[in-house]
């Protein structure tokens, strides 16, 4: 089963704060005004994970990044 993570691009993020809008539960800003991601103390439920892909596609630069984050081999 992948994991999926949030990366955001601090080279690119301008603060617009979008992402806090539509998922405060996962992002916030810092005191230079770039967004961060936290990770998730556990899977995702779903209605996060559609607010996450809303802030993916709202970002005006484009700085959010879905990451998979499960490691293979077993």
């Amino acid at each position: 089963m992948s994991a999926v993570g949030v990366e955001v691009d601090a080279g690119l993020c301008e603060g617009h704060a979008l992402c806090i809008q539509l998922a405060p539960e996962v992002f916030d800003l810092s005191d230079d005004e770039v967004a961060g991601a936290a990770p998730p103390p556990g899977p995702w439920d779903q209605h996060t994970r559609e607010a996450i892909k809303s802030a993916v596609d709202a970002c005006p630069r484009q700085a959010i990044s879905l990451i998979n984050t499960s490691t293979k081999g077993q």
